[in-house]
């Protein structure tokens, strides 16, 4: 029986990534060693000290997660998501200029609500 309080299933995985340390985002790199729905392990973190808040950029899937620090062992980071996930591209648009209203737009009348 496994003593973690995290009741959700982790992934295991070797992305890298990086924390967004500060209001001006300062860049640190790391490897995201697994993730759950909730949190996720973040390792090679070459910092002493890390804030309470801060965001994990995935760059192969553009976005940022706002996360929470909850635990630091050596330079391994646990983190706790902490609000919605920050989109930076649309990926189900057809180009970068394609809107979420103009994709609405483009629905069958037959299908539209």
């Amino acid at each position: 029986m496994s003593n973690r309080r995290n009741p959700h299933p982790r992934y295991q995985m070797s992305h890298q990534a990086s924390l967004l340390v500060g209001d001006q985002g300062c860049r640190v790199f790391c490897t995201l060693n697994d993730m759950s729905l909730t949190g996720a392990r973040l390792g090679s973190v070459p910092l002493k000290a890390i804030p309470e808040q801060i965001r994990i950029s995935i760059p192969h899937e553009d976005v940022l997660l706002p996360c929470r620090v909850r635990w630091v062992d050596g330079t391994e980071v646990g983190v706790e998501f902490t609000g919605n996930p920050q989109f930076l591209t649309n990926r189900f648009a057809r180009d970068a200029e394609t809107t979420w209203t103009e994709i609405d737009l483009n629905v069958p009348a037959s299908r539209k609500r």
